[in-house]
C-alpha cells in the first residue's frame, strides 16, 4: 500500500479537490437517498463537504481538519453503528489485500441492515499532478464490486459510471 505519511500529505496539500458537485451520482444528491433518522459514517471525508447537509452524519479522514474524526478507518474507534457507509474516493490505494482490510473495519461500524455508497477509481493516475503518480491505485471494476459484495453479505442495488469513476450501492438487509 501507499505509505499513508504520504497520501495524507498528498491529499492536503495536492490533491486537486473539486467538491463533491462534480459527480451527478455520488455528488450532493446523494444526500437524497439518507433518511433523516440514518446514521452514516463518511470514510475519508475530505473537507467533510456533507456535513450539515446529512443530519447525523460522522466523518472521518486522515489528513483534513475539517473531518470529525482526524483518523484512517484502520485507527477509528467508536462504539456506534451506522446505518450507512459513505466511501467516495476513500477506499482506492493499495493491493487487494489493503482494500479488503480496510472493507473490514467499515463492515464492523455497519448495522446488520446497512449500505455502502462508492466512488472508486478505476486505477486512474488522473489528478492532473506528477505527485499521484507515486500512489498506487486499486483497479476498481465490476467484477471486483460483485466479488467483494458477495464476500460481505451484500447486494449491489446499483452500479454504473459516475464521470471516470465507479459508482456502486451495496445493500445488505
Amino acid at each position: 500500500m501507499t505509505d499513508q505519511v504520504y497520501l495524507n500529505n498528498y491529499f492536503a496539500s495536492h490533491w486537486g479537490h473539486k467538491g463533491v458537485p462534480v459527480y451527478s451520482l455520488t455528488g450532493i444528491e446523494l444526500a437524497k437517498k439518507i433518511k433523516e433518522s440514518e446514521w452514516v459514517l463518511d470514510v475519508g471525508c475530505g473537507r467533510n463537504l456533507f456535513k450539515g447537509t446529512i443530519k447525523n452524519l460522522v466523518g472521518i479522514d486522515p489528513a483534513f481538519e475539517e473531518a470529525d474524526v482526524k483518523t484512517t478507518i484502520e485507527d477509528f474507534q467508536t462504539t456506534q453503528l451506522f446505518d450507512v457507509a459513505l466511501c467516495l474516493g476513500s477506499i482506492n490505494f493499495g493491493t487487494i489485500i489493503d482494500i479488503r482490510k480496510q472493507i473490514d473495519c467499515v463492515v464492523n461500524y455497519l448495522k446488520p441492515t446497512a449500505r455502502i455508497y462508492w466512488r472508486c477509481n478505476p486505477g486512474l493516475q488522473d489528478h492532473g499532478n506528477e505527485e499521484c503518480k507515486n500512489i498506487v491505485f486499486f483497479q476498481w471494476n465490476n467484477e471486483w464490486h460483485t466479488q467483494l459484495a458477495n464476500e460481505y453479505g451484500f447486494t449491489i442495488v446499483e452500479i454504473g459510471q459516475d464521470k471516470n469513476r465507479i459508482y456502486a450501492e451495496w445493500s445488505r438487509s
